[in-house]
């Protein structure tokens, strides 16, 4: 798997120095993580406290996300001394474009297992919870929430995907560069000891990464991040990666009471359920299959090398 040889990676190359790759690992875990985002939200908590899942939360939630992107982005740019766009942001006008398919594509890939337990039975839909908004009155504000995830799932893809992958692209065989940011971004999601939903959100980031080398570019895996996320927490009301429901949703889903737990995900949510591993183990596996059809194709269009010169 030549990883490092794709212009995705190669890009991480383009400044004046690379970060060394364990100084890369604890810039996003302990710097980024730890100290900007969970720092900006202690703040917000001390000083704009609001319910968790309002649309206030929301917003709160993206400040922070948006904090430690934009942290990132000043290391690239003053440290690492290269443009902005090689992080994944080639294009940024077909970009856009792209990542609303993305998007798209998100929304449909959740909810094939949601609607899916909804049609058995597994799922039920149940009225509005006290003092949450949903139906068409809630159109107008679902439209901006889209935003936050945006930002959200776009953060955790710049951080993940768009510079650890990059970074490990460049001094990692192809499967430990892809591996152990898979392995990051599945942790920082709190389920070690929970089987279904560490599988199905290790498949969603080995799913992202070959999409991004193929693509050479973070748009389509923000959209597909974003997407996902906007459909579990404000289309369908479900948790979102154990989180409590949303309060603006479309519609709420709830499994039903003599529903398993490996059917319909129970407390955790859509992502903690069989059929979600299913989707996400179909798309983790098409998307490597395109990468790597692909990139034997860049490998036989490379000139070979001139053969050795013979001794006299």
């Amino acid at each position: 798997m030549s990883v490092r040889s794709t212009p995705f990676v190669q890009d991480g190359a383009t400044g004046r120095r690379v970060t060394p790759w364990w100084l890369a690992y604890l810039l996003v875990f302990l710097v980024l993580i730890i100290g900007v985002q969970a720092g900006v939200l202690a703040v917000f908590a001390s000083a704009w406290p609001v319910e968790h899942g309002s649309p206030e939360a929301q917003l709160q939630d993206m400040i922070s996300f948006a904090a430690a992107g934009l942290a990132l982005v000043l290391w690239v740019v003053l440290f690492e001394r290269r443009r902005v766009k090689t992080l994944g942001f080639r294009r940024p006008g077909r970009g856009i474009l792209t990542l609303v398919v993305g998007f798209v594509t998100g929304v449909v890939l959740l909810s094939i297992p949601a609607l899916f337990l909804w049609a058995i039975g597994a799922y039920e839909s149940v009225g509005a919870p006290a003092g949450a908004s949903s139906g068409w009155n809630a159109l107008p504000l679902l439209v901006l929430l889209a935003l936050t995830f945006v930002v959200q799932g776009g953060t955790e893809e710049l951080l993940t995907r768009g510079f650890l992958l990059q970074n490990g692209g460049l001094k990692f065989p192809g499967w430990l560069a892809v591996l152990l940011p898979a392995l990051l971004f599945t942790l920082i999601h709190g389920v070690l000891v929970h089987p279904l939903p560490f599988a199905m959100i290790f498949l969603f980031a080995l799913f992202a990464s070959f999409v991004v080398l193929r693509q050479g570019a973070l748009w389509i895996a923000i959209g597909v991040h974003a997407g996902w996320n906007f459909a579990m927490g404000n289309l369908y009301g479900i948790p979102v990666s154990g989180l409590p429901p949303l309060s603006t949703s479309a519609v709420y889903l709830q499994p039903v009471a003599d529903a398993p737990d490996w059917l319909t995900g129970g407390d955790f949510g859509t992502e903690a359920s069989v059929p979600a591993v299913i989707v996400l183990l179909i798309a983790a596996a098409v998307a490597f299959v395109v990468f790597r059809r692909w990139d034997a194709r860049r490998d036989a269009s490379l000139p070979e090398a001139a053969p050795a010169a013979e001794l006299a």
